[in-house]
C-alpha cells in the first residue's frame, strides 16, 4: 500500500514538473523583441573602407568595425557634412545599433576637433 503512495506521488510530482518548465518555456517565447539600444562608440578612425561601407574607429587599445550605409548621418556638431570630410585619423563619435550578430550599423558619425 505505501509503495503505491509513493509511486502515484512521484507521478503526480513529475507530472507538475513538466507542467511548470512547458509553461515557463512558452513564456520566453512570447516575450515581446527589445528594440535595439542605440549605442555610442568614441574614438580615432583608423580606416575608411568605401568598398566594404565600414569604419574602423579605436578606442584606446580596443578596434570596432562600424558598418555605414546611405541613411547614416555625417555630421561635425550640428553641422551636417559630407563624409569625404571624414579622414583617417580623425576623432569621431559614432551613433549605432547592433544587429543580431552583433554587428555595429552606424546612424550617426560626428567629427570631432
Amino acid at each position: 500500500m505505501k509503495r503505491i503512495l509513493v509511486v502515484v506521488l512521484l507521478g503526480i510530482l513529475v507530472t507538475m514538473g513538466f507542467v511548470v518548465s512547458t509553461s515557463v518555456a512558452q513564456e520566453k517565447k512570447e516575450k515581446p523583441a527589445v528594440a535595439a539600444k542605440e549605442l555610442r562608440w568614441h574614438g580615432q578612425l583608423v580606416r575608411l573602407n568605401t568598398d566594404t561601407s565600414t569604419i574602423d574607429v579605436r578606442k584606446g587599445a580596443i578596434e570596432r568595425r562600424i558598418h555605414y550605409d546611405s541613411s547614416t548621418k555625417w555630421t561635425k556638431g550640428t553641422k551636417t557634412i559630407e563624409m569625404s570630410e571624414v579622414k583617417d585619423g580623425s576623432d569621431v563619435i559614432c551613433m549605432a545599433k547592433t544587429d543580431e550578430k552583433g554587428e555595429f550599423h552606424a546612424t550617426r558619425v560626428d567629427l570631432r576637433r
